[in-house]
């Protein structure tokens, strides 16, 4: 067996376990497991990088992303089209390094894995793609806002 089937089997059993002790509790708890604030926005640092911020709860984090891998509108498109039981991963580059998002939707709920935060969260899938839009449609607002065209009169 490949290192790459290894390390799905892997995950497959560790996200059956996270979604049976989700699905084990009463639904009261289970919307309390989902009842977090998460906001999601970017800002163009310019020469080819990208800062990316997301908040979850009190906790505040952020990191650059280099346009030599997948951009924001990226991770957009895969976040806000998960299918109700799909589970995927994403891979922003940095140079050097990575950071690596694990997103798993079971219906109106999705389980992440995002970087820099200690445990993974569960959210109202519908709650997520709306910060991610949101968040995404602002920061490109932004930096349209900030181009100068070359020639153009102060």
């Amino acid at each position: 067996m490949n290192k790459d089937k290894r390390k799905q089997i892997v995950l497959d059993k560790k996200l059956s376990r996270i979604w049976q002790s989700y699905k084990d509790v009463k639904k009261e708890k289970q919307l309390e497991l989902t009842n977090h604030s998460f906001s999601f926005h970017i800002d163009d640092i310019g020469a080819g990088w990208e800062y990316v911020h997301f908040k979850m709860d009190d906790q505040q984090h952020g990191f650059r992303i280099s346009y030599i891998g997948p951009g924001v509108s990226d991770f957009v498109r895969f976040s806000t089209h998960l299918g109700k039981n799909e589970t995927g991963t994403f891979t922003w580059y940095d140079e050097p390094g990575e950071y690596n998002w694990l997103l798993s939707r079971r219906d109106d709920v999705i389980y992440i894995e995002a970087p820099f935060c200690e445990d993974g969260f569960f959210l109202k899938y519908d709650y997520f793609k709306d910060q991610v839009n949101e968040g995404w449609k602002i920061g490109i607002l932004r930096m349209y806002t900030n181009i100068k065209i070359i020639g153009e009169d102060e």
